[in-house]
């Protein structure tokens, strides 16, 4: 049997895809802020959890509000990836509410 990856190794996997299905490259990724949030290994299914969060970089201020002096909190994305821990394949990827 093959031994399974560790959490480093699937919180990597984890970040390299998500930079790549969002449209990132080794100069710039799409990620602002980005952190790990969670993670969880289910021993049933043999696979890691790494929920991923971001800055939503759609998110655009409104220029009345900013010189009414409020100030609005950037939106954050935030998503589940689903590891194989024998392959270090992403088996699936999922929204999170927060």
């Amino acid at each position: 049997m093959k031994e399974k990856i560790d959490v480093k190794k699937a919180v990597e996997i984890a970040i390299e895809f998500a930079e790549h299905i969002y449209g990132g490259d080794a100069e710039k990724s799409p990620l602002q802020a980005k952190r790990v949030e969670e993670f969880d290994f289910l021993e049933a299914e043999n696979r890691w959890l790494i929920t991923l969060g971001w800055n939503d970089t759609a998110f655009k201020e409104i220029p009345s509000a900013e010189m009414a002096g409020a100030k609005s909190k950037i939106p954050r994305t935030f998503k589940i990836f689903h590891i194989d821990a024998e392959t270090g394949q992403v088996i699936k990827m999922e929204s999170k509410e927060h």
